[in-house]
């Protein structure tokens, strides 16, 4: 059958960015309320969102990214003119409303998709400090109206929205990850076989912070705290280098049998790519996922730049 992206959406309009870009996205506009709200961690805010259009939301896993967009007058005009509507068709509308009333839109990665009760669950990291998001996630409550963008189910199964590709030949994974990117993880680990070592850095607060649900017995988990090695900025980092020292050997000679996932700090997946491109492993094997360039600064414009979800 063909790419079920190749069926989605209308032709883009000429001269239109946005139809141009989106055209073939499976994703389209779901307008939702929240259900339920409650802590998973202590700077992580589980956000249910429910209506009975999610019944056809797909359920991809992996590392799929959604987005939401935030609640306020801009998103409910939104909702009246573009309900359902295929991604290109809704961004314009998007973009056409004044910049004082366009709902701020992030990106996160769902920890469930029930389509069966036509609901869906997203985990808020609360940054600090608090830019437009996080503030929302401290306030949420049970009706807030919630815009979704996400894969319809009548597209057919499609990997829009994800980025872990390991190829049938992986038989050693990393991932390298932190508290905003935990959901992810857990999504990739359901996949992963039980022939695969998989190894997962992940660097948070605390372990609570990064919550990854059941995870497989060969699974081998390292929560890194932050102040491990004196900053924040070398945790991770430091975690890395000491993989590389035990491991990096074999995954260079293992070639397609090794793939590495890292979604963090932009700045922290371009030195462990360094890291790892520097004992041999390949550029391919080591897709990049990053976010904004500080921690501080997570609420940034979104601009779908190289990471899976902008999850603040």
């Amino acid at each position: 059958m063909p790419a079920p992206d190749a069926a989605a959406g209308p032709p883009a309009t000429a001269g239109s960015p946005a139809g141009c870009r989106f055209h073939r996205s499976p994703n389209v506009l779901f307008p939702t309320t929240v259900a339920r709200v409650h802590d998973v961690g202590p700077r992580l805010v589980r956000v249910t969102l429910a209506g009975p259009d999610l019944a056809g939301c797909a359920d991809v896993g992996l590392d799929q990214r959604v987005k939401i967009l935030l609640p306020g007058p801009g998103a409910d005009r939104l909702a009246r003119r573009a309900r359902l509507a295929d991604e290109s068709t809704w961004r314009r509308e998007w973009s056409a409303l004044d910049d004082d009333e366009r709902p701020v839109m992030r990106s996160y990665t769902p920890v469930a998709v029930r389509p069966e009760a036509a609901e869906v669950d997203l985990d808020l990291y609360l940054h600090e400090p608090a830019g437009p998001a996080s503030a929302w996630a401290r306030r949420a409550a049970v009706g807030d109206r919630v815009l979704l963008s996400a894969p319809h189910a009548r597209f057919g199964v499609t990997d829009h929205g994800t980025q872990w590709d390991p190829g049938p030949a992986v038989g050693h994974v990393l991932l390298v990850a932190d508290e905003t990117s935990a959901p992810a993880v857990r999504g990739i680990l359901a996949s992963v076989g039980p022939d695969v070592r998989a190894h997962v850095l992940v660097e948070a607060d605390a372990p609570a912070g990064a919550p990854l649900g059941a995870v497989p017995a060969p699974v081998r988990v390292e929560h890194v705290p932050r102040a491990r090695r004196h900053g924040a900025e070398r945790a991770v980092l430091g975690a890395v280098r000491d993989w590389v020292a035990e491991h990096g050997r074999s995954a260079a000679s293992a070639g397609d049998g090794f793939y590495a996932w890292c979604a963090t700090e932009s700045a922290k997946v371009a030195r462990v790519r360094a890291e790892l491109v520097a004992v041999g492993v390949a550029r391919a094997g080591v897709p990049a996922q990053g976010d904004g360039p500080q921690r501080a600064r997570p609420d940034a414009a979104d601009s779908r730049g190289a990471r899976p979800a902008r999850r603040a």
